[in-house]
């Protein structure tokens, strides 16, 4: 086969981008496109003179999601929403339909260092509020990048129900990321979930 067939273009949906497991997948072999699903075999003769081929797209369990300023590793069939919050300021989110999530906030322009203590209020006010019980401790986490990030773990507490919630940040002159993960119902997969992505997060400069 032609060394050309070796250049090729995944085109992907953003969704699939994002994680999930099938869906509109094109692959494209010499201007040829050939639509294909997430783990499943498909038979190609294009040159009935030359040996069929056998195409497999297969996804990793583990995906990395990597911009300019972050990168870590999530689980494959979750996915990542990237929002514009303000000028300079971006953010990449995970959520699970418990509301249990891990997201991280990007600044090109201030630094964040101080904001801990402000983003922690605000995020566990209304849990407050409806009468939960808050203990706080300082937290402190050496990234898989080398960056110390610091910040705030509260834990809250109402009749039996617990959210564990972390705030924690990176400056860095006028440049700086916040990272915060959201852990309701200490259910396990969620916190097994959150680990993954908070154990493999890198800043990268």
């Amino acid at each position: 086969m032609k060394k050309q067939l070796l250049l090729f273009a995944l085109l992907l949906s953003g969704s699939l981008l994002l994680g999930q497991e099938s869906g509109n997948y094109i692959l494209i072999i010499n201007g040829d496109s050939i639509p294909l699903d997430l783990d499943k075999e498909y038979i190609r003769n294009p040159d009935s003179k030359k040996k069929r081929m056998t195409l497999k797209l297969v996804q990793p369990s583990i995906l990395t999601y990597s911009d300019e300023m972050v990168a870590f590793n999530y689980d494959r069939g979750l996915s990542v929403s990237d929002t514009k919050l303000d000028l300079g300021i971006e953010q990449c989110m995970v959520m699970k339909s418990t509301g249990s999530g891990f997201l991280v906030q990007k600044y090109k322009s201030i630094n964040p260092s101080a904001l801990a203590g402000f983003m922690m209020d605000e995020i566990t006010k209304e849990s407050v509020g409806y009468g939960y019980e808050k203990v706080e401790e300082p937290y402190e986490k050496t990234l898989a990048s080398g960056h110390t990030i610091k910040g705030i773990r509260a834990v809250l507490t109402y009749q039996g129900e617990k959210e564990v919630y972390t705030v924690a940040t990176y400056g860095s002159g006028n440049r700086g990321v916040v990272m915060v993960t959201m852990l309701l119902y200490n259910d396990f997969e969620d916190k097994r979930m959150i680990d993954r992505m908070v154990n493999s997060l890198r800043i990268l400069e």
